[in-house]
């Protein structure tokens, strides 16, 4: 095929519905909203359990990654989530296969999984009448998608879709030192978490965002004040999108005549967090790797920023600003505060593993140290 894909088989957001006879006037205009006269829990008649419409799909998926996988040769950006919906018969068929939604954008794939889905057959509804189910379909691509390539190992720009809500970005600077940063894909937009080195590398980002996810940028969130979190300012500015940051951050920037940058949280007054209608919760621990540095969590996920190290890194990389006496205590709070879950390091690879490795690696490292 050309393009290494994979496809989610996603454990939540699986609805269905099960209707004794299915006449039309039965059936829902929206499967999010239960019609009249249709119970919470889908009935006997007609019903079918969750586990075995996954078994299915399961059964079929590389029919539908085959779809992805047509497209993602002739463009390597290529992802997101194909939300269908369709209607299994009593006999077990799929009579009515539709597009609920998708943020792919790209209807060959869209109109290829459709049919795909079409073609299913799955075991009879216990007590006969249809069942209606929607299904999200989450295509990735398996490598990095590249927006600048450099030179050498330097100057270049990647992306990686970590989910269909979030986008981890990485530039590397003229030294080939790489640094992890994130794009949340909101319902109200797009927020850029840390800019890239450069306003060259973060205007390509914002570039890629506008033509592939077609959403507006909202803002953007700088974690603490050093060139590989806001190098890229200059950016955001030429297109005045808001840019929140600790008020430690601000005054920093201030210090470097770098104006522009609204407080996101005030830490000089004791405030340590704040819930964003934007969908993130920002933490401010203390000093460690800076006196300013933030975490911010979305769902799941897990930003650590330069606070947190990789599990893989073997030394903290620059301490020039560091408060290594309180350091410790500070990645202790993030951890006790937000647990074993996914965590994107400002450098290196994310940790998927949900056991806390990152955080006990820089707490080794930061041990080492003393």
């Amino acid at each position: 095929m050309g393009s290494a894909a994979s496809i989610v088989l996603v454990a939540a957001g699986l609805w269905s519905w099960g209707y004794p006879g299915g006449t039309p006037e039965e059936r829902p205009a929206s499967i999010f909203e239960r019609p009249a006269g249709v119970a919470e829990t889908p009935t006997a008649y007609g019903s079918m359990d969750k586990s075995i419409i996954r078994g299915v799909i399961r059964d079929h998926i590389n029919e539908v990654k085959a779809c992805y996988e047509a497209e993602l040769a002739a463009d390597p950006t290529l992802f997101g989530q194909v939300m269908v919906q369709f209607t299994i018969a009593a006999t077990g068929e799929v009579v009515a296969s539709v597009l609920q939604k998708s943020t792919m954008h790209s209807p060959p794939v869209e109109n290829c999984t459709v049919a795909a889905v079409r073609r299913w057959r799955f075991p009879k509804p216990l007590g006969g009448g249809i069942v209606i189910v929607s299904y999200p379909f989450v295509y990735t691509p398996e490598a990095p998608i590249v927006l600048v390539p450099g030179s050498n190992g330097a100057n270049r720009v990647e992306l990686q879709p970590l989910s269909t809500r979030m986008v981890l970005h990485r530039t590397t600077d003229a030294r080939s030192i790489p640094s992890n940063g994130l794009i949340a894909i909101t319902e109200r937009g797009l927020l850029l978490v840390d800019t890239a080195w450069t306003p060259a590398q973060t205007e390509a980002i914002l570039r890629w965002g506008d033509e592939r996810l077609k959403q507006p940028w909202i803002g953007a969130v700088i974690t603490h004040d050093h060139a590989d979190r806001d190098g890229g300012l200059d950016a955001l500015a030429r297109r005045s999108i808001p840019v929140s940051a600790l008020d430690l951050t601000v005054e920093k920037l201030r210090q470097r005549h770098i104006g522009g940058v609204s407080t996101l949280f005030s830490a000089r007054v004791g405030q340590v967090d704040v819930k964003d209608a934007r969908g993130f919760e920002a933490f401010y621990p203390g000093p460690g790797h800076a006196s300013d540095n933030i975490v911010l969590q979305f769902d799941a996920l897990l930003f650590g920023g330069c606070l947190i190290k990789s599990a893989e890194a073997d030394d903290l990389g620059f301490t020039g600003d560091a408060d290594l006496k309180a350091w410790p205590g500070a990645v202790r709070r993030v951890q006790e505060r937000y647990g074993k879950t996914t965590v994107v390091p400002g450098h290196g690879p994310v940790d998927e593993s949900k056991t806390g490795a990152a955080f006990e690696n820089t707490l080794r490292l930061l041990e080492k140290k003393r």
